[in-house]
């Protein structure tokens, strides 16, 4: 795959006995998971195991509901009440810093303070 640098992989994991057939399963199970945004990375994230790899930014519906629920319903940074669809779920630890795409790190903001926020 164009972009994967393969020679440290190779140099890394050369001596490293793998099951072909599992990792071709993962391999078109991931491609086909709409939450992974690089493609690319899933060679490297395959052999290393660093999700970083996938690119996961997006909190899927089930932990962006859970914190919704545990927040009732206010804006972490305004402290107003929203419904769910005028909200946005929100890395506390931004992404781009190694903040992980995991309930623990969401918070749900208002359309307007996330916008403002925007990985500050």
């Amino acid at each position: 795959m164009k972009g994967v640098a393969w020679g440290p992989l190779y140099n890394q994991f050369r001596d490293t006995v793998f099951d072909t057939n599992a990792l071709e399963a993962e391999i078109r199970r991931l491609i086909d998971d709409e939450d992974v945004q690089s493609v690319k990375g899933i060679y490297a994230y395959l052999l290393t195991g660093e999700t970083r790899l996938l690119n996961l930014r997006q909190f899927d519906d089930r932990i962006k509901r859970k914190v919704y629920e545990r927040q009732k319903g206010v804006c972490a940074q305004c402290r107003k009440h929203f419904d769910l669809d005028e909200m946005e779920a929100d890395h506390i630890t931004p992404w781009h810093l190694g903040g992980k795409t995991v309930e623990e790190n969401c918070q749900m903001l208002c359309k307007d303070d996330n916008r403002r926020k925007s990985g500050k």
